[in-house]
């Protein structure tokens, strides 16, 4: 039976390493939780090749036996860059969820590539899209479930790595004149139509109140000007 921490956390390191040369971004105390049996860290990096990159590690490692990852990168609203999108929910020795999509803006090569990339990889337990994830994620989308084995693991690492590596390397090359705001603000109206996220952070102890308004500044957040 393997141990997919020994492999998630690492992976997780070596994927907040990649940001060190963008600018981080401060965020406020409320956003960040590290006590005995639990942790909650958020990292905020933004530059001139995206706008916001985000992840969110969740450790209930010692008392819930829950370790969960969460990492968002946006594209500047005038580049036709697909919505970078990677997520793992695991218990010690099983992955319950793992998601990740280019989720697409406007015509991008980006996205090309990671469709056609997508064909080479199988999956034991697909997942079931609700119909508000229909509405913002790609045909492609990675959504599987009851990752156990040591095979699919190394391979969605390997797909973490290997992705995020092309995207950040080709972000940021668009000429597009236009702005796709609106493509991002309907992203974001319809992950926070997850009732899961709330739901299961209230779970491990983070306020309500405050996880609201998280997702609203943070984790998703509209631009309305």
């Amino acid at each position: 039976m393997i141990n997919i921490w020994d492999k998630v956390v690492p992976l997780s390191e070596t994927i907040i390493r990649k940001f060190d040369k963008y600018e981080k971004l401060e965020l406020k105390n409320e956003y960040h939780i590290d006590v005995d049996n639990f942790s909650w860290k958020n990292y905020l990096w933004t530059s001139d090749k995206f706008r916001r990159a985000h992840i969110e590690i969740v450790d209930a490692r010692e008392e819930k036996k829950i370790w969960v990852m969460h990492m968002c990168i946006f594209p500047n609203y005038n580049d036709s860059s697909p919505i970078f999108g990677f997520d793992i929910v695991c218990g010690k020795n099983k992955i319950t969820g793992a998601f990740h999509d280019f989720s697409p803006v406007g015509n991008s090569d980006i996205f090309n590539w990671y469709a056609n990339n997508m064909n080479n990889y199988e999956w034991e337990n697909k997942r079931q899209l609700p119909e508000w994830a229909l509405q913002i994620f790609s045909k492609q989308m990675l959504a599987v479930s009851n990752i156990n084995s040591e095979k699919e693991l190394n391979q969605l690492c390997k797909i973490a790595i290997d992705n995020l590596d092309y995207y950040l390397y080709n972000i940021g090359n668009s000429n597009y004149q236009g702005t796709f705001l609106d493509k991002h603000n309907h992203y974001c109206k319809f992950q926070k139509q997850n009732p899961h996220t709330p739901a299961m952070m209230k779970t491990l102890g983070v306020d309500e109140v405050i996880f609201r308004t998280f997702m609203n500044e943070i984790l998703f957040p509209e631009n309305n000007e």
